[in-house]
C-alpha cells in the first residue's frame, strides 16, 4: 500500500507541477515565421517537396506496428492493446495531417498537425505510466490524457496561446524518462524506450536547426526530423513486439 501510495503522490505531485507551469508561463504565439522552411523547393508538381513526402515513414511504421494487435504476450491488460491503437492511429493520423500542412503551411492546417501529435504523445505516455508506475492509473490516464491533449490544440486554434500545448507536448516528453529513470518495468526489453526518447530529441534537434542543416544538406533539417519522429515510434513498435510481461509483475501494482 506505501508504494502505491507513493505512486500516486508522484502522479499527483508531477500534474500539478505542470499545471502550475502553464497557468504561470505568458501566452506565447505561434511565430509566423515558423511556416517558412528551408527547402520549400516544388518537384515532380508537388510543393515544400521533401517535407511532404519524409511523411510516408508514418504511415509505413503504422502499417507495420498493426501486425503486433495479433501478439499474445505484448499486452497483459486489454486497455494497454486500446492505448497502442491509438499511438498506431495517431502515428498515421500524423502522417496524414503533416503532409497536408506541409502542402499549404499557415496556421489553420498546422492545426491537422499537431492533434495527432497530441494523440501519439498523450498515449505513449499513458502506456509508459501503465507498465512503469501503476496499471491503474494508466489504464484510467489514458482517455483523460487524449482529451487533454486534444483541448491543447483546441485551445491554441481558438486563443492563439501555445502555452497548453507545448507543456502537452514537452512535459509529456519529458516525463518519459523521468518514468523510465525511476519505475521498474513491467515487461522485458523496456530499455528500448531510451531510444525513443533520444529520437524525439533528434526530431526536436534537426527542426529546430532547419536552416542550419540547409547549409550542409540542401533539404534542410525539417524532413530529417519527419525521419526521427517516425523511427522514434518504430522503436517502440519494435519493443513492443519483442517484449514479454516480466515474472511477477503486477497487472495492477
Amino acid at each position: 500500500m506505501a508504494v502505491a501510495n507513493r505512486r500516486g503522490w508522484t502522479i499527483a505531485v508531477a500534474a500539478s507541477l505542470l499545471a502550475i507551469c502553464a497557468a504561470l508561463l505568458p501566452p506565447i504565439a505561434q511565430n509566423p515565421r515558423y511556416h517558412f522552411f528551408a527547402d520549400a523547393r516544388t518537384l515532380y508538381g508537388v510543393p515544400n517537396f521533401w517535407n511532404v513526402i519524409s511523411n510516408v515513414p508514418f504511415l509505413l511504421v503504422a502499417l507495420y506496428g498493426v501486425r503486433n494487435l495479433r501478439s499474445r504476450t505484448a499486452f497483459v491488460e486489454f486497455w494497454e492493446r486500446v492505448a497502442y491503437c491509438a499511438l498506431l492511429a495517431g502515428t498515421a493520423a500524423v502522417g496524414v495531417g503533416s503532409t497536408y500542412y506541409h502542402l499549404h503551411p499557415d496556421d489553420a492546417c498546422l492545426f491537422w498537425d499537431r492533434l495527432p501529435m497530441t494523440l501519439v504523445f498523450m498515449s505513449l505516455l499513458a502506456a509508459t505510466a501503465g507498465e512503469r508506475v501503476s496499471g491503474r492509473a494508466g489504464k484510467w490516464l489514458l482517455f483523460p490524457l487524449i482529451l487533454l491533449g486534444a483541448g491543447s490544440v483546441l485551445y491554441w486554434r481558438h486563443s492563439g496561446d501555445l502555452r497548453f500545448y507545448g507543456v502537452v507536448q514537452f512535459g509529456s516528453m519529458l516525463a518519459l524518462p523521468v518514468i523510465l529513470a525511476t519505475f521498474p518495468p513491467r515487461y522485458s526489453g523496456s530499455g528500448r524506450l531510451w531510444f525513443v526518447v533520444i529520437l524525439y530529441v533528434a526530431a526536436k534537434t534537426a527542426e529546430l536547426l532547419d536552416r542550419q542543416i540547409a547549409s550542409v544538406v540542401a533539404t534542410g533539417g525539417h524532413p530529417w526530423k519527419h525521419l526521427a519522429a517516425a523511427a522514434a515510434i518504430l522503436v517502440y513498435v519494435i519493443a513492443v513486439a519483442h517484449r514479454r510481461p516480466l515474472a511477477g509483475a503486477a497487472a495492477d501494482r
